[in-house]
């Protein structure tokens, strides 16, 4: 793990000397931005979540399996409708790769769907001032939904999930979706909660040629705060999570919490270093019970 460690900060910080403004990094990052993508490790929730993408060095605490894993997520362009209104409904495709080597899990899924985001109010501004229209709500509810088409290679299968979920969103400091930002006018922290229900449908998941198929109903709580702006970010993602209406013998109650920090030498916020503590019930493995810690290498646009 040490040598591990060393080779992942000397990799980045080896680079971090190109991250000028004529740089090649630098110029794929612009085009990435330009042509209305993003890429991030998922995107399961707001596309407004900074959880980079990464390749990582794992070890498993529950066996004694070190492996690699690589979690890689694109939004591709959105299609943005009501426009000339105060409502925002917005859809996107998204193309998600998640492989992992590690022998008592191994995973290689490739993973296609469309999101959409719908704010059905406007959100007022705290700073106009008396006398200056300010339609729309103090907080607005955020309704968001997912559809996911895997192809599982390592089982040879297509697996099936779709995601409804409720946000809130506000421009008002302390409720969520707020941009808490410092003297300097830098971003430094923001948080969602979620009240979700999703459909699954998994073959192979707990017996050979057998596909199951179930729903759960789920509580969820992410949160970005920047340490130091523009440089060291620490990201957590809670999940509470019931199945429900399933047929098979599936635990009921799988809650996981994840924690991580990421450092962006340079304070360009895309590619840096991280370590990431994951423990719980994974719905990317099947639900097994997991105790991770990871080194990666992360990118984010």
């Amino acid at each position: 793990m040490k040598t591990i460690v060393a080779v992942l900060i000397l990799v980045l910080f080896s680079i971090s000397n190109s991250f000028g403004q004529d740089s090649t990094f630098i110029k794929i990052n612009k085009w990435i931005t330009d042509n209305n993508l993003s890429i991030r490790k998922s995107f399961d929730g707001s596309k407004f979540e900074n959880k980079p993408a990464g390749i990582s060095y794992q070890e498993n605490h529950k066996s004694p399996n070190d492996f690699l894993n690589l979690d890689l997520a694109i939004k591709l362009s959105e299609l943005e409708l009501l426009k000339k209104t105060n409502s925002i409904l917005i859809f996107y495709p998204k193309i998600e790769w998640h492989k992992s080597t590690d022998s008592t899990d191994l995973q290689n899924k490739l993973d296609g769907g469309i999101n959409f985001e719908f704010m059905p109010f406007g959100l007022k501004s705290p700073d106009l001032g008396n006398g200056i229209p300010n339609p729309g709500l103090k907080i607005s509810p955020w309704f968001q939904g997912s559809s996911s088409y895997k192809r599982n290679f390592i089982d040879d299968v297509f697996e099936n999930k779709f995601v409804f979920q409720l946000s809130l969103a506000s421009n008002y400091k302390g409720l969520p979706g707020y941009i808490f930002r410092d003297g300097n006018k830098k971003f430094r922290a923001r948080y969602y909660p979620y009240l979700g229900v999703d459909y699954n449908r998994i073959p192979n998941m707990l017996t050979d040629n057998q596909v199951e198929e179930f729903s759960t109903y789920f509580v969820r709580f992410f949160a970005e705060v920047w340490i130091l702006p523009q440089s060291l970010q620490l990201n957590l993602d809670v999940t509470y999570r019931e199945i429900v209406k399933s047929k098979s013998n599936l635990r009921e109650v799988v809650p996981i919490v994840s924690s991580s920090i990421y450092l962006y030498p340079g304070k360009q916020e895309a590619l840096g270093i991280g370590y990431e503590y994951k423990h719980g019930y994974d719905p990317d493995s099947k639900f097994q019970l997991i105790q991770i810690s990871s080194l990666k290498i992360s990118w984010k646009i």
